[in-house]
């Protein structure tokens, strides 16, 4: 009852009165903080490693509004702005000062404006795209301070997008059990860099689709940057596939697998078993990979799991890169206080292949770069481990 008074009062301060009757507004959110220990040793070099740190971590709080008006005739306009705040330090910054791009400013996480109606919607904003794997591995997004699936996007080779500015996309309604998302984004030719002497405008393109019918659950994600960083055919795409089996309520069996390729790269140094080794510019490279999720509740406990598996990354021009591998581990509990409100108790470890660097690097969750980036090359074969014990409220 209080959420709804409130919602109603700041929904009359925003809108007229008149408008006011015919739409709700909805305030929602979350709280996610934990403290924790975190650390990154065992670097090839030996001169890249970082001590174990406490640290009190944000893990994706938020705020947000949604707005719903129905317009006759079976159509709606409908509109979402949702902010990430960070309350460990009140600023747009994660650990050790790395910016934490889901927050910091107004309609940071996915927001948007659309129409809709029975035909599905088509929505105009900030909107995410490939990474996100809904129903079939929620973890790290939903349940926790930070899982191993996040290594997806936390790889050398880059995925092609996550969450994106200036996306217009199509959602169909939801048929037999299916539904899917088409999303478009000419972000890349916004940059103040962009001229068009010597360069080729970018893009970017997804698809989704999802598919859920009794215990059967399965998503299949496709996206590609086409031109990256306004460069010919510099693209990078990324495509995965995820099936889960709700076994009981609250408890799933998922896996996921999936590849990602970037062409024409810039080209990488220190790679493939050979200190001074270099991919070239202009070549091809890509790594498949896997993740297994599991979770399970009983009574007022959730148990979960997740084991996320990065082969070595091949090069079109040196072919298999030795030591390029990437293995990550989550083991979590969270008790339940309430629907709304869980404690729990986390364990990640990433461990790196000689001349690998990837790190759980969203939200700001890394403490390894003060530019948000995580681990680099410089830190290449160092083990991440993160111990946390945190408090999530939902609402």
């Amino acid at each position: 009852m209080q959420k709804k008074l409130l919602a109603l009062a700041v929904a009359g301060a925003l809108v007229p009165a008149a408008a006011f009757a015919q739409s709700s507004v909805e305030i929602y959110g979350r709280a996610n903080l934990s403290l924790g220990n975190w650390k990154a040793t065992g670097s090839t070099s030996g001169t890249g490693d970082l001590d174990s740190r406490m640290r009190v971590v944000d893990s994706g709080s938020r705020l947000g509004f949604r707005i719903n008006e129905s317009l006759g005739g079976g159509m709606r306009a409908f509109a979402v702005m949702e902010t990430g705040v960070n309350i460990d330090s009140g600023t747009s910054l994660g650990q050790h000062g790395a910016g934490n791009g889901s927050t910091g400013f107004w309609t940071s996480r996915d927001s948007y404006l659309g129409l809709g109606g029975g035909w599905g919607d088509v929505r105009l904003g900030r909107q995410s795209i490939w990474w996100s794997n809904g129903v079939i591995a929620q973890t790290g997004a939903n349940y926790i301070d930070s899982a191993a699936d996040g290594l997806i996007t936390g790889h050398m080779v880059a995925a092609p997008v996550t969450r994106q500015s200036s996306v217009i996309s199509y959602n169909t309604p939801t048929m037999g059990g299916f539904n899917a998302s088409f999303s478009y984004s000419p972000h890349d030719q916004e940059p103040a860099s962009f001229t068009g002497t010597g360069q080729e405008k970018g893009s970017i393109w997804g698809l989704t689709g999802r598919y859920t019918s009794g215990a059967l659950r399965a998503q299949f994600d496709w996206a590609t940057r086409k031109n990256a960083g306004n460069v010919d055919s510099r693209d990078n795409t990324g495509i995965k596939l995820g099936l889960g089996f709700a076994y009981a309520p609250g408890a799933q069996i998922s896996g996921i697998i999936g590849q990602l390729e970037n062409e024409n790269i810039a080209g990488f140094t220190n790679i493939g078993g050979v200190v001074g080794a270099t991919i070239p510019g202009g070549d091809d490279v890509k790594v498949r990979f896997w993740l297994i999720n599991w979770e399970h509740m009983f009574g007022q406990m959730q148990l979960l799991a997740q084991l996320y598996k990065a082969n070595d990354v091949d090069s079109d021009a040196l072919g298999d890169l030795d030591g390029t591998a990437v293995t990550g581990v989550t083991l979590a509990a969270k008790y339940f206080l309430s629907k709304r409100t869980g404690v729990y108790v986390s364990l990640n470890n990433v461990k790196n292949d000689d001349f690998a660097w990837a790190d759980l690097t969203g939200g700001g969750f890394s403490s390894a770069s003060a530019g948000g980036a995580g681990l680099g090359p410089v830190n290449a074969g160092a083990d991440v481990r993160s111990i946390g014990i945190g408090v999530i409220h939902n609402f």
